[in-house]
C-alpha cells in the first residue's frame, strides 16, 4: 500500500470521525457497549502489545538491512526504507502516548454523546493509523529478499530439494 493511499485512508477516517460525532453521535458513542468497554485500559493493552511487535519486527528489518548492506560492500543501500522504519516506530510511539491521553481524558471530559464520539472516534482512528503502520513494516520485512549467493550455495548442497533432511526427519544410513 502506497503512503499516498494510507493518507487518503486516514483522512477519510478522520472526516468520518467529526461527521459522526455532528450528526449520529450515538453511533460511536458509549451506548456502543462494545466502544464503551474498549475505549480504556483495553485498548492500551491491544495498543501495547501491537507496538511491542511491530518494534521487535522493525528492529529484525533494520538487522536484516545491516547484513544486506554489509554483504554489499558497506553501502548505504536502504536509506529510505530505515528513515520509513524509523518514522513508523517513532509515529507508533507518539501514538501510544496519544492513547493514553485519550484514555485517561476520556472519563473527565467526555460527558455527552458528542464528546464521546470524539474519544471513541480518536481511539478508532489510533488503531486504525496502528494498522496501516504494521501494514507498511510487514510489506517492507517480505520484501527483504534472501541473498541470492547464499540460496545458490544451498541448491549446490541440495539443502532447498529437501535432500539433507528427508520427510519423517530421520537420515537414512
Amino acid at each position: 500500500m502506497s503512503k499516498t493511499i494510507s493518507w487518503c485512508i486516514l483522512v477519510i477516517a478522520a472526516a468520518l470521525v467529526v461527521v459522526m460525532a455532528a450528526s449520529a453521535p450515538m453511533v460511536l458513542s458509549d451506548k456502543n457497549t462494545f466502544l464503551m468497554g474498549f475505549v480504556n485500559h483495553e485498548f492500551l493493552n491491544l495498543l501495547g502489545v501491537i507496538l511491542a511487535i511491530t518494534i521487535a519486527s522493525a528492529a529484525q528489518l533494520h538487522l536484516a538491512l545491516n547484513n544486506i548492506e554489509e554483504k554489499h560492500g558497506g553501502k548505504d543501500i536502504f536509506v529510505r526504507t530505515r528513515r520509513g522504519i524509523r518514522s513508523g516506530s517513532y509515529y507508533l510511539i507518539a501514538l501510544f502516548l496519544i492513547g493514553i491521553v485519550v484514555v485517561v481524558a476520556k472519563p473527565h471530559l467526555a460527558h455527552n454523546e458528542w464528546s464521546q464520539t470524539v474519544f471513541n472516534g480518536s481511539a478508532l482512528f489510533i488503531l486504525l493509523w496502528y494498522a496501516l503502520i504494521l501494514v507498511s513494516v510487514t510489506n517492507g520485512i517480505l520484501a527483504v529478499k534472501a541473498d541470492s549467493a547464499a540460496v545458490q550455495a544451498q541448491r549446490a548442497r541440495g539443502v532447498s530439494e529437501g535432500r539433507d533432511n528427508p520427510p519423517g526427519g530421520s537420515r537414512r544410513r
